[in-house]
């Protein structure tokens, strides 16, 4: 039984009994969780759980509301460490001993503490995945959605441990049981399929995977079949894109397949599946790899970072890195770099993105040193001299970032630095000479005007504290006697 028909069948049951409004928070919920509309769901549960609790002889409906804001986070929004402690906590409260009714039959707690730790580091954790599927499986049985969910979590953590053949035969496996079972496996058990073939190289079958997915008319209605097809659309795009890459696609026909950015955009789940295509189109002349491009990697880069997603963020940040090499932005490039050595710092299995990190940072190293066309103190009117239609954000960044390696101090430098930062949503990488001077010179209101504008933009609260912090105490310090 898939998902959306267990739901259907809980919902009409509940309308049997009168509880109307509880039935359509059962039917809401999880179609809002794939949309990944967080803010919706946290708006409509409180309610919805006032009611699940009033109602007895439905222990489940509790469990199952509660689980979807987690699921929306882990999986649409695509987030880690930021939600992990909640996950987990939410395991232990479900599988405790004293517990009887356990986690209801259309989702298990495990699910999102699994989705949650793949977008951490899915290789790093596959040990720790391994040991919680074993525990969850325990839990369900062929027939129940949820028991389909751990299927395809433990499809995933077979591919992170570069088991990718093995995932296949288990995936074989359990849908043999599932029909002996009596029952069958959803048209989203293909994904599973899907991912593993993808990482054996198995190009064309996973087309043909792909191309029968499409087909389907069994797709559930609403928000998750918009997901569904949403991921469909990028599997296709990575795949073409790289078969672009090697010879054996048209470029034109990759280019094509190419979902719209803004899905992408409204939906960070997606992020590093599109970068990846684009830096293959890119490869093939498909795609202009312009600054535009790297302000929308570099954006989803720092969304992964500020979430604790870290291997996504080690992926996106190379993938910003190498493309700002081959544009010959330095300052960008360099700033991509420092957030891979972060995140690679934060992963558990990092041998081989340690690897592409440092190919990476010879990328970077070969571009060449910035010359400045004027002296240092005549840069920003240089730069101002420039025709509206020619000025590239990121030329002017290194441009800036040279005559401020002459001149450190100079606030109108440092204004032009933190204006270009935030062009590139680079403000992380900005606010560093900032920081710098404001506590050298905490009584220059021009830097620490632009300093305060940076952090605000880069929604940084702490920092603007510690800013408001530093010039209250240099304020309050008597002047030194000279």
């Amino acid at each position: 039984m898939t998902l959306w028909t267990w739901v259907d069948n809980a919902a009409q049951e509940l309308r049997a009994h009168g509880n109307t409004a509880l039935a359509e928070a059962v039917e809401r919920m999880p179609q809002l969780a794939a949309a990944g509309d967080v803010s919706q769901i946290n708006a409509e549960l409180p309610v919805a759980l006032r009611s699940a609790r009033s109602l007895a002889g439905h222990e489940w409906v509790e469990s199952y509301l509660e689980h979807w804001p987690l699921a929306a986070r882990v999986g649409d929004r695509g987030e880690g460490t930021s939600v992990l402690e909640e996950t987990q906590s939410r395991v232990r409260a479900a599988h405790a001993p004293e517990r009887n009714e356990g986690c209801p039959p259309a989702v298990c707690a495990a699910e999102n503490v699994l989705v949650c730790q793949s977008n951490i580091d899915g290789p790093g954790y596959a040990a720790d995945r391994a040991a919680l599927l074993a525990e969850a499986m325990a839990h369900t049985r062929p027939g129940e959605p949820a028991w389909e969910s751990l299927v395809l979590a433990h499809c995933d953590m077979l591919v992170d441990d570069e088991r990718p053949d093995e995932a296949v035969r288990n995936l074989d496996v359990r849908a043999e049981e599932a029909r002996a079972a009596g029952t069958d496996v959803s048209p989203a058990y293909g994904f599973g399929y899907l991912r593993a073939l993808r990482h054996q190289d198995r190009y064309t079958e996973a087309l043909q995977i792909l191309d029968h997915l499409a087909a389907l008319s069994t797709w559930p209605r609403g928000a998750a079949n918009a997901d569904a097809h949403r991921r469909l659309r990028l599997e296709r795009s990575r795949l073409v894109a790289w078969l672009a890459r090697t010879g054996q696609c048209s470029p034109q026909e990759a280019r094509e397949a190419l979902p719209d950015v803004g899905e992408a955009e409204q939906h960070p789940r997606l992020r590093p599946g599109w970068a990846e295509a684009a830096e293959h189109l890119v490869a093939v002349g498909a795609l202009d790899n312009d600054w535009q491009l790297g302000v929308r990697i570099t954006t989803w880069s720092r969304y992964c970072e500020r979430v604790g997603a870290y291997r996504p963020c080690l992926e996106l940040s190379l993938a910003a890195a190498r493309l700002a090499a081959a544009r010959g932005a330095r300052w960008t490039a360099q700033g991509a770099l420092q957030r891979a050595r972060r995140a690679l710092a934060a992963v558990r299995r990092s041998d081989d993105m340690a690897a592409d990190l440092s190919e990476a940072r010879e990328e970077v190293d070969r571009i060449p040193p910035v010359e400045l066309p004027v002296p240092a103190g005549d840069a920003l009117d240089h730069l101002r001299q420039q025709a509206s239609q020619h000025r590239d954000p990121e030329r002017q960044a290194d441009v800036v970032v040279a005559a401020l390696a002459q001149r450190p101090d100079d606030s109108s430098l440092l204004n032009a630095l933190g204006q270009v930062g935030r062009t590139l949503m680079l403000t992380d990488a900005a606010a560093e000479p900032h920081w710098r001077h404001v506590h050298q010179a905490p009584g220059d209101q021009k830097a620490a005007l632009s300093l305060l504008e940076t952090l605000l933009r880069d929604n940084d609260m702490a920092g603007v504290r510690t800013l408001v912090r530093t010039l209250t105490e240099a304020a309050a310090s008597p002047e030194p006697t000279r």
